[in-house]
Formats: structure tokens, C-alpha cells, sequence
């Protein structure tokens, strides 16, 4: 599991991912000011951030102690960033 996880933060953050974990998907991203034009937002680190907590806390069905233990941090500090989005939309 950690090894996966590696795997998809190095995609992630790198913006491209092994051969062999594709399925014709291309990750690659451009570089240049401006190159990136509307996906600029997608790779701000808090969109990534949000997006890949969300994206495991769906995988371990709401339960955000097992989210929090995936994700390397405590219940605590997951539970503080869930609450600073929630505020942020309403």
C-alpha cells in the first residue's frame, strides 16, 4: 500500500506517471508561463491536496481515522482541513 501511494503522489506532484499504471492517459504537463491556460488550478497544491484526500477518504468510505493512517496524518489535522473546506464553500 505505501509503495501505491508513492506511486500516485510522485504522479501527482510530478505531473506524469509510469508506463505501465496508464491506460493511454497522458499526465505529462507543459511547461511556460501560460502553457498550462485553464488546468493551471488543477495543479495548485492545495487542489492536488484536496483532491487526493477526498479521493482516499472515498476509497476508506468516510472513515477518517483509516484515511488519516493512509495518509500519513492524524485524525486531527484531516478533521481541520475538511472543516476549512467546508467553510470555504458555505
Amino acid at each position: 500500500m505505501r509503495e501505491l501511494k508513492n506511486v500516485v503522489e510522485r504522479c501527482l506532484l510530478l505531473g506524469n506517471c509510469p508506463s505501465e499504471c496508464l491506460d493511454g492517459t497522458d499526465f505529462s504537463v507543459a511547461s511556460g508561463s501560460g502553457a498550462l491556460g485553464e488546468n493551471a488550478n488543477e495543479l495548485l497544491l492545495e487542489t492536488v491536496e484536496r483532491q487526493h484526500i477526498l479521493r482516499v477518504l472515498e476509497l476508506e468510505s468516510g472513515n477518517k481515522s483509516a484515511a488519516a493512517r493512509l495518509l500519513g496524518v492524524s485524525r486531527k489535522t484531516l478533521d481541520r482541513k475538511c472543516r476549512a473546506w467546508e467553510a470555504e464553500e458555505g
